[in-house]
């Protein structure tokens, strides 16, 4: 569904990512480990469309989709749960989720939209309950599920998830995990950037391992659990 080839970006004169590469088969998740600064967040970034690249190619559904504007990216099936969340704090819960409805908000798509915010609730349950409530005033693990809910209102083929665990108790950590896997189970493509390199290697299929803006291991998910290196430098030994 998704390749990448020789992509490399940079923010002025410091080089982010070096030539990497990267596929993301159709119905899997697939995960990028690795420490902060790595280079993990301008990927999903230069992805998605928020960044301009240096070089490379960025083929989806076998169309490059390098330079595209973000909304048009949005438009062909790629929605991003951004780092930090960067929920519209002011506005409710409500109006945060209907926002993910941008490109296809109009009257005659009522009916649907209401029905998508309907199956919303049922995975994110919390939501509903504070459906009027102020998105500032949720807990970190509620507006992650905020946010991520807004992502699936642009009904992505494609969904790109940064940092997911980032600031969240353990306990809805999991609960963000489990969601993650119904998604893909439902049929939902996933590329997960994630610090927390366990939880990601039991949810992903095919993981990659950046450091330093380069792709230094890859490999079956589960086949990198066991990975002497990577238990020595991710999971703590």
């Amino acid at each position: 569904m998704l390749r990448i080839d020789g992509l490399s970006a940079s923010y002025g004169n410091i080089q982010v990512l070096k030539g990497i590469s990267i596929q993301v088969p159709k119905g899997k998740v697939v995960s990028i480990i690795g420490a902060n600064g790595a280079g993990k967040t301008t990927l999903l970034k230069s992805i998605s469309g928020l960044i301009k690249i240096q070089e490379g190619r960025i083929v989806y559904k076998e169309k490059d989709i390098a330079g595209r504007p973000a909304s048009r990216i949005v438009g062909l099936g790629i929605s991003q749960v951004p780092e930090g969340r960067q929920i519209f704090s002011h506005l409710s819960v409500q109006d945060n989720i209907h926002l993910g409805a941008f490109l296809y908000f109009k009257r005659r798509n009522r009916l649907e939209i209401q029905k998508r915010v309907e199956r919303l609730y049922e995975i994110f349950p919390v939501l509903k309950d504070r459906t009027k409530q102020i998105a500032g005033t949720l807990s970190g693990g509620e507006q992650q599920m905020l946010a991520i809910a807004r992502a699936l209102m642009g009904r992505p083929e494609l969904l790109l998830m940064d940092e997911p665990s980032m600031g969240i108790a353990p306990l809805i950590v999991r609960e963000i995990f489990d969601v993650i896997q119904q998604l893909n189970e439902a049929g939902t493509t996933i590329l997960l950037v994630e610090q927390n390199a366990k939880a990601a290697l039991k949810v992903a299929h095919h993981s990659y391992v950046l450091e330093r803006g380069e792709i230094v291991l890859e490999g079956l998910a589960k086949e990198l659990l066991d990975n002497p290196k990577i238990k020595e430098v991710y999971l703590g030994g």
